[in-house]
């Protein structure tokens, strides 16, 4: 017997041992194996006449990923006061299903992160459910490491008075690290805010090894934070991100993007005669290509310093690139600007 015809099988025997109707049976078959008839508004309105109450919300933890997300649905539509309940039953499922998240974006969920990300539409949870599922998570992360995404979301919510409840396992999340850029922004952000001076080591070591990670220049988590957290001992950890991941490379400087630009913003929040020489090796000491219209390394520098340096500490640089400036280019450089900072600012 092959594997697919096993599978229905043990499903019907499931089926069976649930003392579900045949009609009740052949719908959740057709769930099961995804019939594109289950779109239908006949096939749904059938659906509601033949399942009651408590049977949607028992085949919303079934153990098919398909029929437990498609009655999930049903669920958040009719009775959305039950949707918690059934989700904290479901953390620990990793079964997974293909959704559609976007007109054109399909993405590969399990269970609890799909009834998330449907939950996330309606935003149906209260505020004391929200807390006690994010509880229910970090407390457990190493076997929930899949439902991450909301421990950041809820962090990022949160993260100007993070709660002291959480900060044993919240400092050991940041000793370990999350694994992707957001994540890991976000994390730190709401360690620091618990402005402990003992947890000063801790977020300088975190700083130091994201220099070194492997994405992309532009978007370094480091120096990001450190650009809106200029702390005096931050300054050597700046200088060593330029010395091993730039000196000696090419980076991109054209009329629509500055791979420098996190980095020249951090250098300007510093004025020491370090933060000028770094400036220096910035402007005068850094390969630039151009994959735009053309090469704008000394407008997009001067760009950043006009609107930041506003003590005009770098005013010897600024000064020199004044004059070596194209002004159609810096015009090009301004309006773009004008019309993207509003959203990153």
């Amino acid at each position: 017997m092959k594997i697919p015809a096993i599978l229905s099988f043990v499903l019907l025997l499931s089926l069976a041992s649930c003392n579900y109707s045949e009609k009740q049976q052949d719908i959740i078959q057709k769930i099961s194996k995804k019939d594109t008839s289950r779109f239908d508004e006949s096939f749904r309105k059938n659906l509601l006449n033949e399942f009651s109450k408590t049977d949607i919300i028992r085949l919303s933890s079934h153990e098919n990923a398909e029929v437990a997300l498609y009655f999930f649905q049903i669920l958040l539509e009719k009775y959305p006061e039950e949707c918690f309940d059934v989700l904290m039953k479901n953390l620990d499922n990793k079964k997974t299903s293909v959704i559609s998240t976007s007109y054109d974006t399909l993405n590969a969920m399990t269970v609890p992160e799909a009834m998330l990300f449907w939950e996330s539409r309606k935003n149906i949870f209260t505020k004391e459910q929200k807390k006690e599922l994010f509880e229910a998570i970090l407390t457990d992360i190493e076997h929930k490491t899949h439902l991450d995404g909301y421990i950041f979301m809820y962090m990022l919510d949160h993260e100007k008075s993070p709660d002291p409840k959480y900060y044993s396992s919240v400092r050991k999340m940041i000793t370990t690290g999350a694994d992707h850029y957001m994540g890991d922004y976000t994390l730190l952000n709401y360690f620091s805010n618990y402005n402990k001076p003992e947890d000063s080591l801790i977020i300088k070591d975190f700083l130091k090894k994201n220099i070194f990670d492997k994405g992309s220049i532009h978007m370094n988590l480091t120096v990001e934070y450190i650009g809106k957290h200029s702390k005096p001992s931050y300054f050597p950890i700046l200088r060593e991100f330029y010395d091993e991941r730039i000196k000696g490379n090419t980076f991109r400087a054209d009329d629509i993007f500055f791979e420098f630009e996190d980095l020249t913003k951090a250098t300007i929040q510093y004025k020491t005669e370090d933060a000028k020489n770094l400036m220096k090796d910035i402007t005068y000491h850094t390969k630039y290509s151009s994959s735009g219209n053309y090469l704008a390394s000394n407008e997009q520098i001067y760009f950043l310093l006009k609107k930041h340096d506003t003590a005009n500490y770098f005013k010897e640089v600024t000064d020199d690139l004044g004059r070596k400036t194209d002004p159609v280019k810096l015009d090009s450089i301004e309006a773009w600007h004008k019309q993207w900072d509003k959203y990153f600012d």
